[in-house]
C-alpha cells in the first residue's frame, strides 16, 4: 500500500513538474504571462557564452547550451542616455533553425572591477518574435543572468523563459 502511494505522489509530481499552459493561450513568462492564440507553451532554460567583440570588433559571437541549443551572436547597437544598452540577438540552434528577436534592453550593473559588468535577472530580456523551422510564427521571453568581463573578452549568461508555439 506505502509503495502504490509513493509511485502514484512521485507520478503526480512528475506530471505536474511539465511545462503546460495554465490557460490556452497563455504562457509563463518573464515578468507575467503571454497571451496569445492557443498553442504549444515550452519553459527554457540553460546557458551561453561568448567572446565579446569577436567579429569585425563589434559583434560577439558564442555557443549556447540547453533547451536552444546552437549558437549566439550579439551586437551593441547603441548606449541610452540612461547608460543602458540596446543589443540585438542573432540565434541558430543545433537543429538549424533560426529565432528572431526584437532588440533587447541591457541594464548592467557596476563592479569593483571596471572591466566586469554583472547581469542581473530581470535587467536583460529578448522578446521572441518567430523564426525558422518549429520557431516560424513562435513568441517568447528570454531572460539573462550572468557577467561579462570586457578585460578577458569573455561574457557567461545564463538564460530562461517561455516560448509560445503556434498550432500546428
Amino acid at each position: 500500500m506505502k509503495t502504490r502511494s509513493f509511485v502514484l505522489l512521485l507520478t503526480i509530481a512528475l506530471v505536474a513538474s511539465f511545462p503546460v499552459c495554465a490557460q490556452p493561450g497563455r504562457c509563463p513568462a518573464v515578468g507575467g504571462a503571454m497571451s496569445a492564440p492557443a498553442g504549444q507553451c515550452e519553459v527554457v532554460g540553460g546557458v551561453l557564452m561568448t567572446n565579446i567583440n569577436s567579429i569585425e570588433g563589434t559583434t560577439n559571437l558564442g555557443p549556447v547550451f540547453g533547451d536552444l541549443q546552437g549558437s549566439v551572436a550579439a551586437k551593441i547597437l547603441g548606449q541610452n542616455s540612461d547608460g543602458s544598452y540596446t543589443v540585438q540577438h542573432y540565434w541558430v540552434t543545433s537543429s538549424g533553425d533560426t529565432i528572431l528577436f526584437k532588440p533587447a534592453i541591457l541594464k548592467a550593473a557596476a563592479t569593483s572591477d571596471s572591466n566586469v559588468a554583472v547581469v542581473l535577472w530581470g535587467n536583460y530580456v529578448s522578446e521572441i518574435y518567430g523564426g525558422t523551422g518549429k520557431f516560424q510564427g513562435a513568441r517568447g521571453q528570454i531572460e539573462y543572468f550572468g557577467v561579462a568581463d570586457f578585460k578577458q573578452l569573455t561574457l557567461v549568461l545564463r538564460y530562461r523563459g517561455a516560448i509560445l508555439y503556434p498550432n500546428p
